[in-house]
């Protein structure tokens, strides 16, 4: 899995191209989003289908159901690895389809939920994975979830992903905050008291 930005390229100029009569005017930078749902497209997961899957934790059991279907939940320190995409959770729930091919099907977490991949950040406290609609959605209870991607934040009740296309989607109080740098505060520092005069 992937996260993805949509950033425009220039097309390179090949030697053979005739000149241009005169130079061109350079291209108008994209208007920046209007509403926070636009925002928030510029952000999202992408899924790498053919990457190695590896979970990992301290605890592990597999049932399998009378239907085929084989379903293994992961307790204590779990991690997931898919390409670029990192998962951490305390309890994991992988449901594979009844002809196994390594990969789940579903996959849910819960608990202290963190997804990494490059410098993308995406916290809640349940997230669901979907991989045979390629979707996933993050969401925290009785607070929001969140994605970071540089400086630019999303916080919402729900936060939805479109694996295949990289795009996200926030739901219900959303928030986007655009910060200067990435390590820039989210909350102004406090001033200093004031000595009283004596």
């Amino acid at each position: 899995m992937a996260l993805a930005a949509m950033l425009l390229l220039a097309a390179p100029v090949r030697a053979d191209d005739p000149p241009a009569a005169a130079p061109a005017a350079p291209a108008p930078a994209p208007a920046p989003p209007k509403t926070s749902s636009e925002a928030a497209e510029r952000l999202g997961l992408k899924f790498t289908p053919n990457a190695e899957l590896l979970i990992t934790s301290d605890e592990a059991e597999g049932v399998k159901s009378q239907d085929g279907r084989q379903t293994v939940v992961f307790t204590k320190r779990v991690r997931a690895h898919q390409g670029d995409m990192h998962l951490e959770c305390d309890w994991l729930q992988a449901i594979y389809p009844e002809t196994n091919n390594g990969h789940p099907d579903k996959i849910a977490a819960k608990g202290s939920v963190v997804i990494t991949q490059g410098t993308n950040e995406a916290r809640c406290t349940e997230a669901n994975i979907d991989n045979v609609a390629c979707t996933a959605e993050c969401h925290s209870s009785g607070n929001k979830a969140s994605l970071r991607r540089g400086t630019d934040d999303v916080e919402a009740d729900t936060i939805y992903f479109d694996l295949c296309k990289g795009t996200v989607k926030a739901v219900g109080n959303v928030s986007v905050r655009v910060r200067e740098k990435p390590g820039d505060s989210d909350v102004p520092a406090a001033s200093p008291p004031k000595a009283n005069g004596g």
